[in-house]
Formats: structure tokens, C-alpha cells, sequence
């Protein structure tokens, strides 16, 4: 069973490549975290390969891998934290997620994710 849980963080109309701090609500008993982020091309291109390899897990194991997919979104949901700490853009994710990603998948993450990351995963592929 996924837990629905909220990441508070601020998209307001910042320069994209802006660090910031983003708080991330972990769910249940663990604490919430404070990600200080930190900008570079190095960061950005991390950031991306790990929220895509998270998204890829997720996909996998929602569609037939070994459940649940509970600790992927999680994973996911952390990484997409870092992403925006570290002032990456969208366009960025959205290049991350067209070149790595079938369209069969990015279709299933954007119908079945929470909706403050379907909506970050649709804008980003738009911004590319």
C-alpha cells in the first residue's frame, strides 16, 4: 500500500538553476528531512539519473516486478527532493526522462504517481 505523503517545496519563480532548501516529509515514523541543495551540471546530471532510475523501479515493480513498489516511490520521491534542491530544471528532467524512458512507461508514471510528481513529470517533458 503506497502512503500518501506531502513534499512541501517552493517552485516560485526563482532562476532555474537557483539552490535552495526543500523539505522533504518522509512518512510515518521517520523524521522529516532538510536537503540544502547545491547547484552544478555534475549535481543536475545525478539528480536526473537517479530520479529516472527510480521512476524505471517504480514502473517495474507496479507492473509485474516483485511487490510492492512502496520503497520506490519513496526512493523516488527523495531523489525528485534532491532534484529540486540542487535547482535543476525541468527541462533537464524532461530530456532525462524522453531519452531514458519508453513512452508505455513515462505514460504509466504520469497516471499512477502522486500528483505533485505527475504534474512535475508532465511539465518537464513539455519544457524539453
Amino acid at each position: 500500500m503506497l502512503v500518501a505523503v506531502a513534499l512541501r517545496a517552493g517552485c516560485g519563480g526563482a532562476s532555474q538553476h537557483a539552490a535552495h532548501v526543500v523539505t522533504f516529509d518522509a512518512a510515518g515514523a521517520f523524521p522529516t528531512v532538510t536537503i540544502q541543495g547545491v547547484y552544478s551540471v555534475h549535481n543536475c546530471e545525478r539528480d536526473t539519473n537517479v530520479v529516472v532510475a527510480n521512476a524505471r523501479l517504480f514502473y517495474v515493480h507496479s507492473t509485474g516486478g516483485i511487490p510492492p513498489a512502496d520503497l520506490y516511490f519513496y526512493d523516488l520521491r527523495f531523489a525528485y527532493a534532491h532534484f529540486q534542491a540542487d535547482g535543476c530544471s525541468p527541462e533537464e528532467l524532461g530530456d532525462a526522462l524522453a531519452n531514458k524512458l519508453t513512452h508505455l512507461q513515462r505514460n504509466f508514471l504520469i497516471h499512477n504517481l502522486s500528483s505533485n510528481l505527475a504534474t512535475a513529470f508532465s511539465a518537464a517533458l513539455k519544457a524539453r
